[in-house]
């Protein structure tokens, strides 16, 4: 697993700049109206394209054609040296952006380049090269310039999903819908100041904002409720907490939570801060279509007591589903997941090399409270004999599987 760096974690915490306010019920309405107005200039372009001359369609064919182009890229697969040639060009020029975005960096490793040796000019490279250096596209080339966009990997470049997940008993859409996609942010463990995308959702206008927040993963959401007997802790039960937990969602000045008369997030946040702020409606009676966003903003979520995470919708569009505007879009199961980022295990404390999987409370051999153990290792050290053994315990610790 690829491990977050401090340049990768600075790019992807720089959230906006921010649109205007963006409501998603007049946003629908005039998408309705532009693709009505698309359909009759449609039409209206057919009639006229239907009285041009034959001859003079004809010469906008030719025009437009790329054969030409086709049967070059053709001629460059097929010849393996002159596909070779193409290549190390690119490489070389990649390998050169790579080395001046690492020149600033300290104490790490150069880059390992590959060395290729040069290739000898045979008048099919150097007709190549000429028509290469006679494009007039100057993004062909790769300029140095792109350096400034080099960073390092990050762990939400990765995807848990295999494919697109669908929330059970989620909607159907509606003929005519707007599709907003929403990106969860979390703060990193090791700096507060910077965020990381923990997952990513497609949610239709007719979705709520409490089916959004019951198809978000997070780790907290599998915390287990304690065990007690005669008024004494002795542990966790098993499996992910089943006492309802207390959440808000804060959108341009509005909290919205769950309506619970005694943990309700949003009653409590209203009475507690000192800037005005309105108390929404509850999360599952607020549809998408009565809000409204800015696009790369950040709203603020808080459940669990204090686990925090930032909503940022990343897009929002027109889907006309009859038919599809896209044929990869689901005609169900909204709310959407397209991904999730896989979280960052600790590893065990005695080996280093595997993540842990138990929490051990109270063994002094191991000389802090809790430590973090993989099994193989708990297996070999094993429980003390004795009383010792009656003040340990040993929790196993979540699978983080909620929401996969």
């Amino acid at each position: 697993m690829s491990t977050v760096t401090l340049s990768a974690a600075s790019h992807e915490s720089h959230i906006g700049p921010s649109s205007q306010l963006i409501h998603i019920d007049d946003f629908l309405c005039e998408a309705r109206n532009n693709v009505a107005h698309a359909s009759m200039a449609s039409d209206l372009s057919l009639q006229a394209a239907q009285g041009v001359d034959p001859v003079l369609q004809d010469d906008i064919a030719a025009e437009c054609c790329i054969d030409d182009l086709r049967s070059k890229l053709a001629d460059i697969f097929n010849d393996p040296r002159l596909y070779v040639n193409t290549r190390h060009v690119h490489d070389t020029s990649v390998n050169d952006i790579y080395d001046l975005a690492e020149r600033g960096t300290q104490g790490k490793r150069k880059r390992k380049r590959e060395v290729v040796s040069e290739l000898e000019d045979t008048p099919d490279i150097i007709a190549l090269k000429e028509d290469l250096a006679a494009i007039k596209l100057r993004s062909w080339p790769l300029p140095q310039e792109a350096a400034v966009f080099v960073r390092g990997p990050k762990n939400s470049d990765l995807n848990t999903l295999t494919e697109i997940k669908r929330a059970n008993n989620g909607s159907g859409p509606a003929p005519h819908s707007v599709m907003v996609t929403v990106s969860v942010y979390n703060r990193l463990a090791w700096s507060y100041n910077f965020v990381y995308r923990s997952s990513q959702h497609a949610v239709l206008s007719s979705n709520t904002l409490g089916e959004l927040y019951d198809v978000i993963p997070c780790p907290s959401n599998e915390l287990p409720d304690d065990r007690t007997v005669d008024g004494r802790f002795v542990g966790y039960e098993p499996g992910p907490s089943k006492r309802p937990g207390g959440r808000v969602i804060v959108i341009e000045g509005t909290a919205y939570g769950d309506g619970s008369t005694e943990t309700d997030y949003a009653r409590k946040l209203v009475a507690h801060l000192s800037k005005p702020l309105t108390r929404g409606p509850k999360m599952h009676d607020t549809p998408f279509s009565s809000l409204s966003f800015r696009l790369n903003h950040p709203y603020w979520l808080v459940h669990r007591g204090n686990c925090e995470h930032f909503l940022v919708v990343d897009q929002i569009r027109h889907v006309s589903f009859l038919p599809l505007l896209h044929p990869h879009d689901p005609p169900s199961g909204y709310p959407l997941t397209t991904q999730i980022t896989p979280p960052l295990l600790g590893n065990c404390r005695a080996c280093s090399k595997v993540p842990a999987v138990y929490s051990v409370v109270g063994d002094v051999r191991l000389g802090e409270s809790p430590c973090i153990l993989c099994a193989p290792c708990w297996r070999n050290m094993g429980m003390p004999k004795g009383k010792e053994a009656d003040s340990i315990m040993v929790i196993p610790l979540p699978e983080h599987e909620f929401g996969w």
